[in-house]
C-alpha cells in the first residue's frame, strides 16, 4: 500500500482551487429565512472544504434563505464543541473524537492505527457504515447532536525536531503529538504521546514542549510544523483521525422537511465528499518535495519497517481498545471492531 490517499492541496490555496458548481435555479427549494452558526478552528484548509461548500450549498439551494456562517475559532475551543452543541449555543461544529474520547468512546474506533483502509472511497464507506450503527448514534445523541459527514482525514505522518529516528528504538522517549489510539500506538513504541489540539501544536513545538507531531501532510502545511522540524516520515501511514461535521438535533428537527433533505443530498453531490477527496489531491506528491526543499530530512519507511510498527503498535492497540470498550463502557468491543474490519473488507478496492 503506497498510501491511503493520494494527496492534498495546501491549506487555503486548496480550498480556493476546488471548484464549486453553482446550483441550477430550477433546483432551488423554497422555505423560511434561517441562519445557522458553525464552529470550526484554525483557518480554511483542505479538510474544511466540505464544510465551506456545505454553507454555500445551503445558501444556493434555498435561494439565499438558509445561510450558515463558519466561525473560525471564535465560537468554541476544539474540545468544547460537544458542550456548545448540547447547550444549543450554536447549530453545528467540527469534531474530532480523539479530543474527548470519554465523551464519544466508540467513535474512537476509526482512530485505530493501521486499519486495513487503503483509499478515500473505502474510508468514506467505512465511516458511513460505522457511524450508521445504533451505538454510535446513541453516543452523539447524548450531546443532543448527530453526525453529518466525515472530513476523511488522510493518513498521518510525523514531523519532528532534532536527530531523526533510524530504528524503532529511536522512538523511545520522544514527546509526540499523537491523538487517541494513534497516541497509544506511539506509546507502545516507547514514545510519550500528548493530545495537543491542532492550533496549539506550533507553539508547543516552538517552546520545546513536544519533539514531534503527527498530522496529515496538508495539516503539517497548514499548521506550519515544517518550519520548526528537521525531519519527516513518509510511508509510516499510521492511520486517519475521526473528524467531521456534527449538528444539534433540536435545530435540525426544527427545520422544514425540504431543508432537512439537503443534508443528505449534499454528501454525494459534487460539492460534498467528491470535492473533499479532490481537495487532498496534491499532498503526497508536492508537500514532501516542499519539506525537503525547506531542509527537512525525509525518513522513508519501507514495508518491512512499517510491518514492524504495525506489529508493535497496531493489533495490540486494537485488542486494548476492544477490552476498554467492553469493560469500561460496556459495549461489545469485538462487535464494534468487527464492523470496522468487515466494512473495510467490503469497501476494499
Amino acid at each position: 500500500m503506497r498510501r491511503l490517499l493520494i494527496g492534498a492541496a495546501v491549506a487555503a490555496m486548496t480550498v480556493a482551487t476546488v471548484p464549486f458548481a453553482s446550483v441550477n435555479a430550477a433546483d432551488t427549494v423554497e422555505g423560511p429565512r434561517l441562519h445557522w452558526n458553525f464552529s470550526l478552528w484554525g483557518k480554511p484548509r483542505a479538510s474544511s472544504t466540505a464544510t465551506i461548500n456545505f454553507a454555500k450549498y445551503l445558501e444556493e439551494r434555498t435561494g439565499g434563505n438558509f445561510t450558515m456562517t463558519i466561525h473560525w475559532g471564535t465560537l468554541s475551543k476544539p474540545r468544547a464543541v460537544l458542550d456548545g452543541l448540547s447547550l444549543g449555543a450554536f447549530q453545528g461544529g467540527a469534531f474530532c473524537a480523539s479530543y474527548y474520547p470519554a465523551k464519544l468512546p466508540a467513535h474512537t474506533g476509526l482512530d485505530l492505527p493501521f486499519l486495513p483502509i487503503n483509499n478515500f472511497q473505502a474510508l468514506q464507506g467505512v465511516t458511513e457504515d460505522y457511524y450508521g450503527n445504533e451505538i454510535l448514534q446513541k453516543e452523539t445523541e447524548k450531546w443532543n447532536s448527530f453526525f453529518h459527514m466525515s472530513s476523511l482525514l488522510p493518513l498521518y505522518e510525523v514531523v519532528g525536531k532534532g536527530e531523526p529516528p533510524k530504528s524503532l528504538e529511536d522512538w523511545k522517549g520522544m514527546r509526540i503529538r499523537a491523538l487517541g489510539q494513534q497516541g497509544k500506538a506511539m506509546q507502545k513504541l516507547g514514545a510519550v504521546p500528548t493530545s495537543v489540539p491542532a492550533p496549539d501544536v506550533y507553539t508547543s513545538m516552538d517552546r520545546g514542549l513536544i519533539d514531534a507531531a503527527g498530522f496529515a501532510y496538508y495539516a503539517h502545511e497548514s499548521y506550519r510544523t515544517y518550519e520548526l522540524g528537521t525531519w519527516f516520515t513518509s510511508g509510516l501511514d499510521v492511520g486517519s483521525i475521526a473528524c467531521g461535521q456534527i449538528f444539534n438535533i433540536d435545530a435540525f428537527n426544527a427545520l422544514p422537511k425540504q431543508y432537512q433533505a439537503l443534508f443528505g443530498e449534499f454528501k454525494d453531490s459534487p460539492q460534498g465528499y467528491p470535492a473533499q477527496i479532490e481537495a487532498y489531491k496534491r499532498t503526497e506528491e508536492e508537500l514532501p518535495v516542499k519539506f525537503v526543499e525547506k531542509g527537512l530530512k525525509e525518513i522513508k519507511i519501507g514495508k518491512a519497517e512499517r510491518d514492524a510498527f504495525k506489529k508493535v503498535g497496531g493489533e495490540p492497540v486494537w485488542n486494548d481498545w476492544v477490552e476498554q470498550m467492553t469493560k469500561e463502557y460496556r459495549y461489545d468491543g469485538k462487535a464494534l471492531l468487527n464492523i470496522l474490519l468487515t466494512s473495510a473488507e467490503k469497501h476494499a478496492k
